[in-house]
């Protein structure tokens, strides 16, 4: 049996974790942490933020490669360098 990738928005639930606490301890506004909630575009900066985040505050370890309904904007490049303008911690 195949099981699902639990999305970043069923992890907030399953843990009882505002989206607004994994944003602050990202360093991510939560307007983007939101857009991720809700299955939106994002940079994949801001998505592994949010799952580092994530990860700090539970004890799991949260990646793109065990969380399902993560969509990368296409200017996305997994270089070492944030695409201009964003700004993290």
């Amino acid at each position: 049996m195949i099981s699902e990738k639990p999305t970043f928005k069923e992890l907030l639930r399953k843990h009882k974790i505002a989206l607004g606490a994994v944003a602050a301890q990202a360093g991510v506004e939560i307007s983007r942490a939101y857009i991720m909630e809700q299955g939106g575009m994002i940079h994949g900066v801001y998505a592994d933020a949010l799952l580092a985040a994530l990860s700090h505050l539970t004890g799991q370890n949260y990646t793109r490669d065990n969380v399902g309904g993560i969509y990368l904007h296409n200017e996305y490049h997994d270089g070492p360098y944030p695409p201009l303008g964003i700004k993290l911690r």
